[in-house]
């Protein structure tokens, strides 16, 4: 199937005919025939225009089976979900490259591949000599995609890099580059998860609204911890209050355990929280603590299951545990075990 075919297919499968899309296009009908028969291809200025009207990538347009394309897609896609939550960031730079270089106008795959590039940049030197590459990357999509997931999404990447660029000298980029980005996103009440509380009035909303409780509470606790265990500025007994403070909101939306998305990090708050402890004196307070994040922990890892919610108010939430990345390659609880005995000096058995 030629561009023209595959014009002629999406052009039919949207239910328009030749004189309302040469309309939309600001061309002839004439000009729509001789594509779809073949005897003419479209300027190449006008491929973008053609693929957003249809919904799809440049790439698309070229290809012949729809359905093949899509399978193509969702392998890497699944190959991209499964590196990630290995936490291989080689294999994952590799097949990323690959992936943008076989569909170079492909969104979901541009959006992935800047998404590896934020993930390397822990390392300066890395952040630096990717740079230029991130940001055409990013300008590609921010100023063709049509699909405002993806553009979002972008957009937190960017920012994320953009942060790491501005600590390292001679970046040539500050946090106003970041910001600039940041206020062109929309606020939290305008997002989908939030709309959809409101959207319908059926078991689906009980279901959006689960997901929603579950994302923002996730969100609360990536706040609390990042803000309050790595911010200088507060003191310790500030920071244990915080924690607690988060801890007991978790443990009332999430009855009895099973954390869904939030086990890893309530993991994470558990262990920081008893190390706090320890530095206040409270020996009991630190075991029990220090204890169940390890407990929690060791289950996590144990399993390959879905994380699920069993009781609270968010009962039934649960999420596939391939669709969170790992921090590190190390299994949880021994990266958790490691830090608290290694660079707390806190003697622990579990």
């Amino acid at each position: 199937m030629s561009i023209g075919s595959t014009i002629k297919h999406l052009r039919r499968e949207k239910d328009i005919t030749q004189e309302e899309f040469a309309e939309y296009l600001g061309i002839t009908s004439r000009a729509i025939s001789q594509w779809e028969c073949e005897r003419t291809v479209p300027d190449v200025y006008m491929l973008p225009v053609i693929a957003d009207y249809f919904n799809v990538s440049i790439d698309y347009l070229f290809h012949s089976d729809k359905d093949e394309y899509e399978k193509e897609i969702q392998k890497y896609e699944a190959t991209y979900y499964q590196l990630w939550h290995e936490n291989k960031q080689t294999e994952l730079l590799e097949v990323m490259k690959e992936a943008i270089s076989q569909y170079p106008t492909e969104y979901r795959l541009l959006v992935r591949y800047l998404n590896v590039i934020d993930l390397c940049a822990s390392d300066p030197e890395y952040a630096l000599t990717m740079k230029a590459d991130a940001i055409s990357v990013y300008e590609r999509i921010n100023s063709h995609c049509t699909i405002d997931s993806i553009r979002m999404w972008a957009k937190k990447i960017m920012i994320n890099y953009y942060q790491k660029l501005s600590s390292i000298e001679n970046s040539e980029i500050t946090l106003e580059d970041a910001e600039k980005i940041q206020k062109e996103m929309p606020l939290m009440q305008n997002t989908r998860d939030y709309i959809a509380c409101f959207l319908y009035n059926d078991k689906k909303r009980h279901q959006v609204s689960h997901d929603a409780i579950a994302e923002m509470s996730y969100l609360m606790t990536n706040i609390i911890f990042g803000n309050y265990v790595h911010n200088p500025i507060y003191t310790l007994e500030e920071r244990i209050y915080a924690l607690e403070t988060i801890l007991k909101v978790n443990d009332i939306l999430y009855e009895n355990g099973g954390y869904g998305k939030n086990a890893g990090n309530i993991a994470h708050l558990m262990m920081r929280l008893g190390c706090f402890y320890h530095e206040n004196g409270e020996q009991d307070k630190a075991q029990t603590l220090l204890h169940r994040s390890l407990t929690l922990a060791k289950e996590i890892d144990a399993t390959n299951e879905p994380l699920i919610c069993k009781n609270g108010l968010l009962s039934g939430f649960s999420i596939g545990k391939d669709k969170i990345p790992k921090l590190t390659s190390t299994p949880l609880a021994e990266t958790l075990k490691n830090f608290i005995v290694r660079h707390k000096k806190i003697d622990i058995e579990i």
